[in-house]
């Protein structure tokens, strides 16, 4: 009995923190740029989003570029082609 009640207790345990993980991280989708746009993303050091820390751009423009830190407050942006690029 003391057996059976351990497995109970250690599936239910499991369970929970399968289900605690997929539910505390939840994942971002980036945005999908159109054929002629990229997308500029901007990282701040805080909430205040006053201190820029990097910045992640993509998209159909030019080559993507990447520089400084990926933080969690960030603002994004879509931003058209000029049209006489290939």
């Amino acid at each position: 009995m003391k057996k059976f009640v351990r497995n109970a207790v250690l599936a239910t345990l499991l369970t929970v923190a399968g289900t605690t993980a997929v539910v505390a991280s939840p994942a971002m989708a980036l945005p999908y740029p159109n054929d002629n746009e990229s997308i500029t993303f901007i990282y701040y050091s805080d909430a205040s989003k006053t201190v820029e820390v990097g910045m992640y751009v993509y998209g159909n423009c030019l080559e993507n570029f990447e520089y400084g830190d990926r933080t969690r407050y960030s603002t994004w942006h879509r931003t058209a082609c000029p049209r006489d690029l290939p």
